[in-house]
């Protein structure tokens, strides 16, 4: 590990005192005494992706006793890919797979899991996410889980239930929503919640991006399910829509500010105007949605993918007594704060956590937080869908669900239908 990884590490540690090193006081165990830390924890990765193949990274530069063993993938050459990536890094020593651990098809999920793996990284398009979490924690593995987790309230509904079921195994289950890893965003975090800038008034984020994601062309004879999946983030029922599978990071942000504390109702806006065609699925490419809460807050919260335009990528929230710039770490008013330098890597940061918490047998679980803040974006995404106001209850107990009828290239594709607010229906 170098220096910079090494120092990541022990200042991350130093800083969560609060979530791992407090709990383990309270068993009585020392500080850094960790249990098992020579042992090699066996990684299994499902989902081989860019996402997927830097979450293995990140694994691997969180606990130098950790090595990859198994690698799956619906498709064979992204697996291999990945493998071949892996193998090109500082760690190469730690990526031991071989030929017959590498798996491919829609069960390649279970043939990682059924492989004598200890941890799990997923990391497939967030339409898979429910199925497969459940599947790892019934196997009895730590996990580590990609943002968001679902792209339906059902899908979210079976992910709280396997969250559940991991706090009751004493299973860690670490979310991929990485800023609550990051230290800068920690510090500013503490302060608010402090009372630096008093009772909070209004909350605004705003992420106004450029287009994202490479499309693979059909090739003949490709049928329609692998060919949605192959650019599973222009579908909703892979990616949940990007307000959700994007925009979910400044929704975890402001949840988090607000102490976990979730909206009452919303009500946004969408459409697609540049993102048009077939190539293009069926998600929008902008939203706008106020979230209300019951102390009478509201969060406003715009996106966009847009060519051509101007980039605008905040978090600003307004206090009684001053105002807070989340993304540049600034807090003005009666108690002005800056923090001008951070070197801490967030990403790097959750699997250190993770890696601790199983050492120190001491299971740490994000089920609320990752759920929650999935579901919110899931639920702008059906208020502007639909053209309706969306109830928390609603959104929590809706019947929605745009899984397929089963995993096959084979199976019926679902079908590409774009919303058309005030004519789509509200499930």
């Amino acid at each position: 590990m170098s220096d910079i990884q090494n120092n990541s590490r022990r200042t991350f540690l130093k800083t969560s005192a609060a979530g791992v090193v407090g709990g383990l006081a309270a068993q009585g165990i020392a500080p850094g005494a960790f249990a098992g830390e020579k042992n090699v924890l066996k990684v299994g990765l499902v989902g081989c992706g860019g996402r997927g193949t830097g979450a293995a990274r990140d694994t691997l530069s969180g606990d130098p006793n950790c090595k990859i063993v198994a690698m799956g993938d619906l498709f064979r050459e992204k697996a291999e890919a990945s493998l071949k990536n892996l193998q090109s890094t500082q760690y190469k020593d730690r990526v031991d797979v071989d030929s017959d651990k590498i798996f491919d098809g829609f069960d390649a999920y279970q043939k990682v899991l059924n492989s004598d793996v200890d941890i799990v990284l997923l990391a497939t398009p967030p339409g898979f996410r429910p199925l497969q979490l459940e599947a790892a924690i019934n196997a009895g593995k730590h996990v580590f889980c990609e943002k968001p987790v679902a792209v339906d309230p059902v899908g979210c509904r079976r992910v709280r239930a396997a969250g559940e079921m991991a706090k009751k195994k004493g299973l860690t289950l670490i979310s991929g929503l990485c800023w609550r890893y990051e230290d800068g965003m920690r510090e500013i975090m503490k302060r608010l919640h402090d009372g630096a800038i008093g009772d909070l008034q209004a909350i605004y984020s705003t992420r106004y991006l450029g287009p994202v994601g490479r499309r693979t062309p059909r090739t003949p004879g490709m049928s329609d399910m692998e060919w949605q999946i192959r650019n599973w983030y222009f579908f909703t029922w892979l990616s949940a829509d990007f307000f959700a599978e994007q925009f979910v990071h400044e929704i975890d942000k402001i949840s988090w500010l607000m102490k976990n504390e979730y909206p009452v109702r919303v009500l946004a806006t969408g459409g697609r105007e540049t993102r048009i065609g077939k190539e293009n699925g069926n998600i929008f490419d902008h939203f706008a949605a106020t979230f209300y809460y019951k102390n009478g807050l509201r969060y406003a919260a715009t996106t966009r993918q847009q060519a051509g335009c101007s980039n605008e990528f905040q978090d600003f929230v307004v206090g009684k007594d001053g105002t807070a710039d989340l993304m540049k770490y600034k807090i003005e008013g009666k108690n002005p704060w800056r923090k001008r330098k951070n070197v801490n890597r967030m990403y790097h940061n959750e699997h250190v956590a993770m890696y601790d918490s199983i050492r120190n047998a001491k299971a740490v679980n994000n089920t609320e937080y990752m759920v929650n803040s999935s579901l919110m974006g899931i639920m702008a995404r059906m208020s502007a869908y639909t053209g309706k106001e969306v109830t928390w209850e609603q959104a929590l107990n809706s019947k929605l669900d745009l899984s397929p009828k089963y995993y096959s290239f084979d199976a019926e594709a679902p079908p590409v239908e774009v919303a058309v607010p005030g004519v789509t229906p509200l499930i």
